[in-house]
């Protein structure tokens, strides 16, 4: 009582999605590099990449909801939110379990407002070992570096 509710357009743009990809029941991780800075990895990244728990040929699920409150789609799997943060869902993660099994090991970290499920660093890099990408040797060096730190910490 005496509470008003937040105007949702005060709310962030990444707060808005990951509420309205809850209230379609559609589960998420965040993975990559996103994920990895959110955990101390000292680097950059330009987009954010969500792990969706769809079928890919049902990719364009989470895009609508994404465009329904506000995000511009700018490719197949890739929308823009209103802020201009550029988010990027993915369907398949190479090197790794399932979602179901990959999502057990999240942790639950703050990003943007929210508390989400994040991929833990370990296996953000199994990933980029098994996909090699030309970037991948620099951020998997850094993950390490990141890892290595964390145990002495302990």
């Amino acid at each position: 009582a005496g509470r008003t509710v937040a105007d949702e357009r005060n709310l962030p743009a990444f707060f808005r999605l990951v509420g309205a990809l809850r209230a379609e029941k559609i589960r998420f991780q965040l993975i990559g590099m996103s994920a990895a800075v959110l955990q101390g990895v000292p680097v950059v990244t330009h987009d954010v990449d969500v792990w969706i728990d769809l079928p890919p040929r049902q990719y364009m699920s989470a895009i609508n909801v994404a465009v329904r409150h506000g995000a511009t789609m700018v490719r197949n799997t890739v929308v823009e939110l209103s802020d201009g943060m550029l988010v990027n869902f993915i369907y398949e993660v190479t090197g790794l379990g399932s979602f179901a099994a990959e999502i057990r090991k999240a942790r639950k970290l703050k990003f943007h407002g929210c508390q989400i499920p994040v991929m833990p660093l370990e296996s953000i890099r199994k990933s980029k070992v098994a996909v090699m990408r030309d970037k991948d040797p620099a951020h998997i060096d850094y993950i390490d570096a990141t890892l290595r730190l964390r145990n002495k910490a302990k």
